[in-house]
């Protein structure tokens, strides 16, 4: 083969971003996912997208930039122009204490996102990467199903339990913070909203200064937003985290957890008190443990033409929203560094060097972010150290060197 393929392992949004961008300058590629279909893990989760706008647009094709608003939570606010306060509440007053100011700002559904980024893509689906294969010029990924395909770089887009990066670094362990989170998505009307769709289309979080239990609650969807979406209610994401050090179990049934959630948020004021008391029992209580990691420069591996990117290279907490804008502006960076339209940009050396030169480009301006995530992350169950924490600053591009 004279001219094989790019590898994309994993479907998520650098993935198809990168897919994307190599469709639209016509290099030949194929992209792997472990799902069955794009909406198998769908979740319930929105995204923040700010400071990689620029690089997004320059990345996607003009006729996929112009259907983003297929994407938006809030056709309607973001229509007008409303790009959210992303206000932070004392939830014991009921108090607005900060705003996280953005002059560009758009939050998305992740599941529409990915959607949309598979416009024009053939996604080979059930594809459980299992290993690799290389030589001097080539690498092979190799799949559970038995299958393997042949490429002339491979890049790890699968996300935060990467098996690409077990392989290439199988000493990496994730980082465990002591912080357990109990989530949950539900379909509330106007009346049972209480208010709390005036606070904000996107967004918003607070906290109870005696119980140090956060909120982190947002808009999936609203009212006719689609045609699909439902007529008269919001669809919304609720989040609740505290301390590893209040020393509370994450009950196992959904029941206990429901009620856990009640009981914790039992002294929080309106209309924050009432957005987990009308939790119905048929709602779906997720347990989450907050983890992270990055990669580090100069560790070499046994694949020089496989590469992280995204999640795999920088799994961020959720508490600052960056985790998805570096993966996007990984992608910039990736193709900034390796010429994909000169063929000789993936001969041996000439490749190493780009994705040296990508990977400082990468940890220069991911781990502010992941550090900042990660104390975003601690001072959200410590009221007293929010003011002045990440939690509560602007959001950023830290250009890279």
């Amino acid at each position: 083969m004279s001219n094989p393929p790019i590898l994309i392992i994993g479907a998520g949004i650098s993935g198809l971003v990168l897919a994307q961008y190599l469709r639209r300058h016509n290099v030949e590629f194929k992209i792997f996912e472990r799902d069955s279909a794009i909406d198998a893990r769908s979740g319930g989760w929105g995204l923040t997208l700010h400071w990689s706008l620029p690089a997004l647009r320059e990345l996607l094709p003009e006729d996929i930039v112009e259907r983003f608003p297929e994407t938006f939570v809030n056709k309607e606010a973001s229509a007008r122009g409303d790009v959210g306060r992303f206000q932070f509440f004392n939830l014991k007053s009921g108090d607005a204490l900060y705003n996280v100011p953005a002059a560009e700002r758009i939050r998305v559904s992740r599941v529409r996102l990915r959607q949309l980024l598979t416009t024009g893509i053939n996604v080979e689906w059930n594809k459980s990467f299992q290993n690799i294969e290389s030589t001097a010029d080539e690498i092979t990924a190799h799949f559970e199903d038995g299958t393997n395909y042949t490429g002339r770089l491979l890049v790890a887009c699968d996300g935060s339990r990467s098996r690409t990066r077990e392989i290439l670094y199988p000493e990496a362990q994730m980082n465990e913070l002591p912080v357990q989170l109990l989530g949950a998505s539900t379909l509330y009307s106007v009346e049972e909203m209480g208010g709390a769709e005036s606070i904000d289309p996107f967004i918003f979080q607070g906290s109870h200064p005696d119980s140090n239990v956060f909120l982190f609650f947002s808009l999936l969807d609203t009212p006719n937003n689609f045609e699909n979406s439902s007529k008269d209610r919001y669809h919304c994401q609720i989040i609740i985290s505290w301390a590893d050090s209040q020393g509370i179990p994450v009950p196992d049934s959904n029941a206990d957890r429901i009620a856990l959630m009640k009981k914790l948020t039992d002294n929080w004021s309106e209309p924050f008190h009432s957005l987990v008391h009308k939790l119905g029992q048929d709602v779906e209580v997720r347990s989450i443990r907050i983890e992270d990691w990055i990669f580090r420069l100069g560790r070499a591996h046994a694949h020089p033409r496989a590469v992280l990117m995204g999640d795999s290279a920088h799994t961020m907490t959720m508490f600052r929203g960056e985790g998805a804008n570096n993966a996007i502006v990984d992608v910039l960076d990736l193709v900034k560094r390796v010429d994909i339209d000169k063929p000789g940009s993936f001969d041996t050396e000439a490749l190493k060097s780009s994705l040296a030169a990508y990977e400082n480009d990468v940890f220069t301006r991911a781990e502010p972010s992941y550090l900042n995530s990660r104390q975003a992350c601690l001072d959200a169950h410590d009221f007293s150290k929010i003011e002045g924490s990440p939690l509560v600053a602007p959001r950023d591009l830290k250009k890279s060197g």
